[in-house]
């Protein structure tokens, strides 16, 4: 997870205009001095089945998309909530526009947006914080696969009949 939620901060970087302050981690949260600042939070991963929308992680670090392959037997649904501070409301509406098209360039249909806000906390409460302090939480999941892929059908013949091989005299 490391190595994909680095591989993001570092596209989005390039993505988004040189004025914007791109942080990550929850740490990066507590500290307010930036008028235009967003932050990366890595957020709760779910595991499906695999996923035709899943991209491989190593894919997100590329400017263009891969050619599909064998689908992994696993989907991870990798949680994403991106804070972003501006000095006004319409400053943070301008960078979100650029951050949603930016994640879609970048991730392609592996994006899924979430349900989104003004200053709520983890809980969903509404964060009593100044108004050059407001952020808007950006929450998204990325579809990255999991595992490696599964042998074809071939492959799994040719194994069951070794293994039968095996047990008849």
């Amino acid at each position: 997870m490391r190595q994909l939620t680095e591989t993001l901060l570092e596209r989005l970087r390039a993505e988004l205009p040189r004025r914007v302050k791109l942080e990550l981690g929850p740490d990066a949260l507590n500290q307010h001095e930036g008028p235009l600042k967003l932050v990366l939070v890595p957020g709760q991963d779910t595991f499906t089945p695999p996923d035709t929308r899943a991209i491989a992680p190593e894919a997100l670090a590329r400017e263009t998309l891969p050619q599909p392959r064998p689908r992994p037997p696993y989907t991870r649904l990798a949680g994403y909530t991106l804070h972003i501070w501006a000095k006004s409301y319409q400053a943070v509406e301008d960078i979100l526009s650029e951050c949603v098209a930016a994640l879609r360039r970048i991730c392609g249909s592996s994006l899924e947006l979430l349900p989104s806000g003004w200053d709520e906390d983890e809980t969903g409460q509404a964060a009593a914080l100044p108004a050059d302090k407001r952020r808007y939480q950006l929450r998204f999941r990325v579809l990255v696969e999991v595992g490696a892929a599964e042998p074809g059908l071939y492959v799994r013949l040719e194994r069951a009949l070794l293994d039968q091989a095996e047990i008849l005299p």
